[in-house]
């Protein structure tokens, strides 16, 4: 089995991850696993962009990937069973090698955009799909998407803006052709062979892939990428894009990178409810709210961490964290005083990621 994308994309974690996790943390995070963990170690070893990309990633198909890296002597166990690697001189090599020709793409970012591209693509292939068919006069045929969520915002929007099927149609073309205008010409034509018309059923990515000849997850990334870069514009330019800007919006899009049971605890921090209130309401462990606050404090830049961690304490961890150079938890606390404690420690850790 050859290397593919995915083997660098896999190998880029590894390397990040410096030893410092178990491999499966990359599985995780690549599958966009939405714990605490993973979402800590995204952020602390910069990795958000990698988030959720390759998903779903099937853990056998995984394995096999570490197995041909480890065959090739691209990286190295740290101990037997561990289960933790270190990219070796040749894989390093290698990797600079590969991203040389096909770089990371700079605007992808699967923890900050993945779920807002999905909506989108949900919304606009459907939307695109409807149209078609509202112009070409037919009425029977299978809808692209099935989620009746999706089914009833596009039913909503046509019974709202779809006076004049042709006039909305040219708008929502020409948003998508000004929206595509950062992309590379590949991404613009995996992103237009994906859509759905009246006369044909969208390309899937592998067969993207084998019309085009290049690589599948190459293909999967350029795609999200193409995605993530029109959710970017919708951000910072949004009046421009007045159809698609609908799109993205939701009931709950404040405080959208927080999981849902984190907002709950953060709307309750902010009404100065403590740790242990705050778990004795909602019924949860301690542990689950220290995982709460940890997550608050990686998505925000202005949440202060004072009230959970002493001044004196986080100088003692920032010094101990710039003398030893590592993320791991344990070996931190061995070099600190017995009353910090772990949960003091991923908080300041979290600030200093974020």
């Amino acid at each position: 089995m050859k290397l593919t994308y995915r083997s660098i994309l896999i190998l880029e974690g590894i390397h990040k991850l410096g030893g410092e996790r178990t491999v499966y943390g990359i599985y995780h995070l690549l599958n966009g696993k939405k714990s605490s963990q993973t979402i800590g170690d995204a952020n602390l070893f910069n990795l958000t962009h990698l988030f959720g990309i390759l998903k779903p990633l099937n853990r056998e198909h995984f394995q096999l990937e570490i197995r041909i890296l480890l065959e090739n002597a691209f990286i190295e166990e740290m101990e037997p069973s561990s289960n933790k690697f270190i990219i070796t001189k040749l894989g390093l090599t290698l990797l600079d090698g590969e991203l040389s020709k096909k770089p990371i793409p700079s605007h992808l970012d699967g923890w900050k955009y993945n779920d807002t591209s999905l909506l989108l693509w949900r919304r606009l292939s459907l939307l695109t799909q409807v149209l078609s068919n509202l112009i070409d006069g037919k009425k029977q045929y299978t809808p692209i998407q099935q989620e009746d969520s999706v089914f009833d915002w596009v039913k909503e929007f046509l019974l709202k803006e779809g006076h004049n099927r042709f006039l909305l149609t040219e708008s929502l073309y020409n948003e998508v052709l000004q929206s595509l205008e950062l992309v590379s010409e590949l991404e613009a034509t995996i992103f237009v062979m994906r859509l759905t018309s009246s006369s044909r059923v969208g390309y899937t990515i592998e067969q993207i892939s084998s019309i085009l000849g290049e690589d599948e997850t190459w293909c999967q990334i350029l795609f999200l990428h193409t995605l993530h870069s029109i959710v970017l514009q919708l951000v910072s330019n949004g009046e421009k894009f007045p159809i698609l800007v609908s799109m993205i919006e939701t009931e709950h899009q404040e405080n959208g990178l927080l999981t849902a049971s984190t907002r709950a605890t953060y709307q309750m921090l902010l009404q100065g409810k403590t740790i242990d209130e705050i778990a004795r309401i909602r019924n949860l462990k301690r542990n689950t709210i220290e995982d709460h606050v940890v997550e608050v404090t990686h998505q925000k830049p202005d949440f202060l961490i004072d009230p959970f961690v002493p001044p004196i304490h986080q100088q003692l961890i920032l010094s101990t964290y710039k003398s030893l150079q590592t993320k791991q938890l344990r070996f931190l606390k061995e070099k600190l005083t017995k009353d910090i404690s772990y949960f003091e420690i991923r908080l300041v850790l979290a600030r200093l990621g974020g």
